[in-house]
């Protein structure tokens, strides 16, 4: 991809052309490669160890064992077995599809290898094949979400790719940073889209980001944290007459959040304690409405709250 920088009034303004970067869906499989991966192994209800090369396995059983025992280790293992708890607990097979769905993420190859290791430490026959159970239908559930979501994943390359080609010009090009106009026609976009697979549609920017990263184009990802700091203010945002400080700077472009903050403290509109509580209690609320790990939570936590959090510092 080229790409030519000049400067104007000391901002670099960056030149991306359309047709030049490739939106391809082979990086979109991060989502799904800590379920696929495991597959293979599922043979008696559990993914065996033994056919993943068991490194992670050794290290991860060692570690626990040892007196000392990083206080990472052991907080990664409690989670993982509150995770395994909370599926044992479901009352339904409605619930536990529920459960896999909504903690899709967190099925990587600790969860699985920490499942092996409890079935293997069970203190009853009973238990362990209770567990044995519990590994298969997760598994089955979970592949069912896989396929789901690859074609969800296929879909959001489609909508990516259109959401962020209405920011560019005439000519196919995006100028960073984007004009107020452009961003109007790039929020106009995203808003045809919200509620229809955000997850995938996010999933789906990050791993683009990655894909940029790699390549050196730091236009491209500016432009993609462009369109996912557009998307978190559109969720974060809420309705009200008259509107909140907090909904103030949301609803403000991120280049005006110091200036509209420093104007909302210096009308005595609000504080800054009020407003930094009243941000944690959007925070607070965001957390808890959306899948905990999921790409929703990510983004509506930080790229509208923890900017905001950090003008204030």
């Amino acid at each position: 991809m080229t790409m030519r920088a000049v400067m104007i009034s000391a901002v670099p303004m960056t030149s991306l052309r359309v047709n030049t970067w490739h939106f391809c869906t082979r990086p979109l499989r991060s989502l799904t490669r800590g379920v696929s991966s495991t597959s293979q192994g599922k043979r008696r209800g559990l993914p065996a160890h033994q056919s993943c090369g068991c490194k992670r396995h050794k290290v991860l059983t060692n570690a626990q064992g040892h007196p000392g025992a990083s206080t990472k280790v052991l907080k990664e293992t409690a989670a993982l077995d509150q995770l395994i708890d909370l599926f044992l607990g479901a009352r339904s097979q409605q619930e536990l599809a529920k459960l896999v769905a909504d903690n899709i993420l967190s099925l990587d190859q600790k969860f699985w290898l920490r499942l092996a290791t409890r079935s293997d430490t069970a203190p009853s026959k009973e238990d362990k094949l209770q567990i044995g159970s519990l590994a298969s239908t997760i598994m089955t559930m979970a592949n069912a979400v896989v396929k789901q979501t690859e074609g969800q994943l296929s879909q959001s390359a489609s909508t990516l790719q259109s959401i962020l080609i209405a920011a560019a010009d005439e000519n196919g090009e995006w100028h960073l940073p984007l004009t107020a106009k452009q961003s109007a026609y790039m929020q106009q976009a995203l808003d045809r889209h919200l509620g229809s697979g955000d997850e995938a549609l996010l999933s789906t920017a990050f791993s683009y980001m990655r894909k940029a990263a790699d390549d050196k184009q730091d236009g491209m990802i500016s432009l993609l944290q462009k369109m996912l700091q557009l998307y978190a203010a559109k969720a974060l945002y809420r309705a009200g007459s008259p509107p909140s400080p907090v909904d103030e700077v949301i609803s403000a472009g991120e280049e005006q959040w110091e200036q509209v903050i420093k104007h909302l403290l210096e009308s005595e509109t609000t504080t800054e304690n009020g407003f930094l509580e009243d941000l944690q209690k959007r925070m607070e609320s965001t957390v808890l409405g959306q899948s905990s790990g999921s790409y929703t939570q990510r983004v509506q936590v930080s790229s509208d709250a923890t900017s905001c959090l950090l003008l204030l510092a």
